[in-house]
């Protein structure tokens, strides 16, 4: 079973604040802000409890990889919300687990109480709502230099009144080129189509040469 996000597809083009942005049925960039104009869907309510919940604990987080695209209207299919942690202790993630515990959710994959074994070996651990599987988030702490990018370079994400972190748009759509498989070529065509013209251009061909995507960028400009 998958979870299969739908969003109404009419892109415009509109200025703001002397800024071109690229627009989709109330989905805009706007001065740095990805704007979301709906409720929140069951996706959208888990990122949102969860970011509460890290924030609450003074845990820097951030949102990345497919579900960003999902966010900025793309329409696919997906089991799982990517989420990103600084690297804490011991004790902070012991604290994370109690509450995690004591608001109904669970390890599902592996126990809860596993948590920092798995995040300190470079592993994800899967969170979800108490008995249910899909969706999930799929936790791990930062590991590398993109990882790290990602959490020092976020920019927030409105849905409605809350906001949540997601990592950087030029970020996403160069590691979704490396990444190479079709769903994640997909996924940075369409963040680079609805939001080319807004996107820190430098910025996004700063990460496609250090990731070595060159071609897949070039390709991607002829979609």
């Amino acid at each position: 079973m998958q979870y299969v996000v739908c969003e109404p597809r009419i892109p415009t083009k509109l200025t703001y604040s002397n800024k071109c942005v690229q627009r989709m049925a109330g989905i805009e960039l706007r001065d740095g802000t990805l704007v979301v104009e709906r409720s929140p869907n069951e996706l959208d309510e888990l990122a949102i409890s969860f970011s509460r919940l890290l924030t609450d604990l003074d845990i820097e987080h951030v949102y990345i990889s497919g579900y960003v695209a999902i966010l900025a209207g793309r329409s696919r299919a997906t089991q799982d919300i990517d989420i990103l942690l600084e690297r804490i202790d011991e004790p902070t993630v012991e604290r994370l687990v109690e509450r995690l515990q004591s608001n109904d959710y669970w390890g599902a994959s592996m126990p809860l109480d596993d948590m920092y074994t798995m995040l300190s070996n470079g592993d994800n651990i899967w969170v979800a709502p108490e008995g249910e599987v899909i969706p999930h988030l799929e936790v791990k702490f930062v590991d590398d230099e993109f990882d790290r990018a990602s959490l020092k370079n976020s920019i927030t994400a409105e849905i409605g009144d809350v906001a949540i972190p997601i990592g950087p748009l030029e970020l996403q759509i160069a590691y979704k080129l490396y990444l190479s498989d079709k769903t994640s070529f997909e996924d940075a065509v369409h963040l680079y189509t609805l939001f080319g013209e807004s996107l820190r251009r430098s910025e996004l061909e700063r990460w496609v040469t250090r990731l070595s995507v060159e071609d897949e960028y070039e390709r991607l400009k002829r979609t």
